[in-house]
């Protein structure tokens, strides 16, 4: 059992990294050295993750894989291996408070908040809890986990699109009659209004019409009134 005050905190990229090299070669020795090739990171962070994967209970003393490893690194005692690792690094009313398959995340953080960590770090400690509780290897943890194994490539990053909607065009009020000696005359020029507005590819549909309705609000509602 590995000390309560402290929690663990591994990318998912780590995460699913190691388990496919353990997967490929099972008793190859976690050295900083084989995990900077592995994960394509810096030696000092390697160091950072072998400690955490001890914390855990993947890696022994030797940097070697444990018993839960073993079982850790196949699909169908990967399950059962989830459950030791949780009952190895977390106290048991954050396990039973968030069992596998059931882990809320937001109730996750706000445990971790309670433990007395900050808003920032119980929002990653929490990311690695939801990590480990997933419920099938490489998959996000349907509450709000951590995603694939693998760093998504270049071409699969999302990126950001331009979103083009067009406003409703409508000429602008008539211009104040000028008025010169006893003539009087009119300038209606009419006017239309382009806007293209730019917004990024993950904002949700709530948030692009609550874009779209200021405008509308602004531009065409504001000058109908005048």
């Amino acid at each position: 059992m590995t000390d309560k005050t402290s929690y663990p905190q591994i990318p998912s990229t780590v995460w699913w990294g190691v388990r496919a090299l353990l997967m490929r070669s099972p008793n190859v020795v976690m050295s900083e050295q084989v995990l900077s090739a592995q994960l394509n990171v810096q030696p000092t962070a390697a160091r950072q993750y072998i400690a955490e994967l001890k914390r855990v209970g993947i890696l022994n003393d030797d940097n070697k894989a444990t018993n839960i490893a073993e079982k850790w690194r196949h699909d169908d005692t990967y399950q059962s291996a989830v459950d030791e690792i949780l009952n190895h690094a977390y106290p048991e009313d954050l396990v039973a408070l968030a069992p596998r398959g059931n882990a809320e995340r937001q109730k996750v953080i706000r445990w971790f908040a309670g433990a007395g960590l900050g808003a920032g770090t119980a929002a990653n400690k929490a990311a690695t809890y939801l990590l480990i509780c997933s419920e099938t290897p490489g998959e996000s943890n349907s509450r709000g986990g951590a995603t694939n194994a693998r760093p998504a490539s270049p071409s699969s990053i999302p990126t950001e699109k331009p979103t083009r909607r067009k406003l409703t065009e409508k000429p602008l009020a008539p211009s104040p009659r000028a008025e010169t000696g006893s003539a009087q005359f009119t300038q209606n020029i009419p006017l239309n209004i382009n806007v293209q507005i730019h917004i990024s590819a993950d904002a949700s549909s709530d948030q692009i019409e609550s874009i779209f309705s200021a405008m509308r609000r602004y531009l065409y509602d504001k000058s109908s009134d005048q």
